[in-house]
């Protein structure tokens, strides 16, 4: 923009500024503070616009030639954000994407550790029936070991020399 044109826009003061009302907060002293600076006339060094394509190759009082320069210049800025419009659509699908296979991925993953746990489960409860029933043999055993001893104890002792020797002796 030329200095001239920045001149045309319309000002708005602080004070006017504040007796709009809005549906959201806005801090108005950011709000001035960040758009002043575009709206205000500043000193601007024209030796780093003199390299822009449009500005070498464009004689400054041509009307015709400004006025091409100027529609080529916004073809120029549309099929950049044409471009960058359909680069964000793109790395939007692309994000997209990456998370549903993410979820798939997550959700194969709790499919299988249910499996596993469902399998773990079955495991320990064969486990611990087996447990159980060793341990109810076990008691039995012990009662009928318990029941042997004390028959072996009423039992009367003979003579071991005589069971050794035999009836024939």
């Amino acid at each position: 923009m030329y200095p001239a044109e920045i001149a045309s826009f319309p000002y708005l003061s602080p004070a006017s500024a504040v007796s709009f009302k809005t549906h959201y907060h806005v801090d108005t002293n950011d709000f001035l503070l960040q758009y002043n600076s575009l709206l205000v006339p500043q000193a601007t060094s024209y030796q780093h616009v003199a390299h822009l394509p449009h500005e070498t190759n464009l004689p400054v009082g041509n009307k015709s030639n400004s006025d091409e320069s100027d529609d080529y210049q916004r073809s120029l800025a549309e099929e950049r954000r044409r471009r960058r419009m359909i680069s964000n659509r793109e790395s939007a699908r692309r994000s997209r994407m990456r998370k549903q296979k993410q979820l798939s991925e997550l959700w194969a993953q709790v499919v299988h550790l249910r499996s596993t746990n469902r399998q773990l489960l079955d495991q320990l409860n064969h486990v611990i029936r087996d447990c159980d029933r060793v341990t109810h043999e076990n008691c039995q055993l012990r009662d009928e070991q318990a029941k042997l001893q004390k028959q072996l104890e009423k039992t009367p002792v003979e003579n071991t020399e005589s069971t050794f020797m035999g009836p024939d002796n």
